[in-house]
């Protein structure tokens, strides 16, 4: 995280450190609660037995002590991928690998091709060619994925494994190899395919609980999709082209910029 996000508020630990923690006190935890618990950032859902009036009341008892405004919203991150590998020393049978490079927005008009993209590339499954390259035809890991991490203020696309310290290299060498094929060559109608059958098939599922569509319905809000998105969702996922996904990965795609973090006693890697 700070190799990626710098000296962005998304490149600390969320829990703080052992010296920052200490160093707390009664005030802080006040005002960071006047800054971050605010009417202008909150967002509301409601599912299940209520109508629009009862709901209204009862917002207006619980959030009355709340301030109008809370604090500015900080600024986007400025990203770095300079596609070295950085080794952190750390005494362990394996090794942890995280690896990142540039994502894409919600709101650009080729998110639903790099979405499908993702789900053919890391996605669930043993289908995905990082888990067919690197976990079946040769061992490397037990499992590994990749995915579209969408932030407030950074968006990357992230992937992540565990393997064996003698193993490491390996593991490095093929996913960069996955990375540039598809860049170079691109995805197959069969691919595309079955991604699409996945993403359209799996999503109406995320809805089996009154906790998960008002988490869904929250989290539209935040990012700022109408309310009938998910009554057309599966329609823009179909709406992608073979031409699309692969003219997204020539341009999305960047073996060169992918970017590693290695933790662990990895054997034949060093830091760059």
């Amino acid at each position: 995280a700070k190799v990626t996000y710098g000296d962005h508020p998304y490149g600390t630990l969320n829990l703080g450190t052992e010296t920052s923690v200490a160093a707390l006190t009664r005030d802080d935890l006040f005002a960071d609660k006047a800054a971050t618990m605010a009417r202008d950032q909150l967002y509301v859902a409601a599912v299940g037995d209520i109508n629009a009036k009862d709901l209204a009341a009862l917002l207006d008892r619980l959030f009355d002590g709340l301030p109008e405004h809370g604090a500015p919203p900080v600024k986007d991150a400025k990203l770095t991928f300079d596609g070295k590998t950085r080794v952190v020393p750390f005494q362990s049978p394996q090794s942890i690998i995280i690896f990142n490079q540039q994502g894409i927005r919600l709101d650009d008009k080729d998110y639903y091709a790099a979405a499908l993209l993702a789900q053919i590339i890391g996605g669930d499954g043993f289908t995905a060619r990082l888990m067919d390259q690197v976990r079946e035809k040769r061992g490397l890991t037990y499992g590994v994925s990749a995915h579209l991490a969408l932030q407030d203020h950074a968006v990357l696309w992230q992937g992540g494994l565990a393997s064996a310290n003698e193993k490491t290299a390996d593991a490095i060498r093929v996913i960069r190899q996955v990375w540039r094929d598809a860049a170079d060559k691109g995805v197959t109608e069969a691919e595309l395919t079955a991604a699409k059958t996945y993403m359209t098939g799996s999503y109406p599922l995320r809805f089996d609980g009154n906790d998960n569509i008002a988490g869904i319905l929250v989290g539209m809000q935040m990012v700022g999709l109408p309310t009938d998105y998910v009554a057309h969702r599966n329609s823009l996922v179909e709406a992608v082209t073979l031409a699309d996904v692969n003219r997204v990965a020539r341009g999305l795609m960047t073996p060169d910029k992918l970017t590693f973090t290695v933790v662990g006693q990895p054997v034949g890697v060093a830091s760059d």
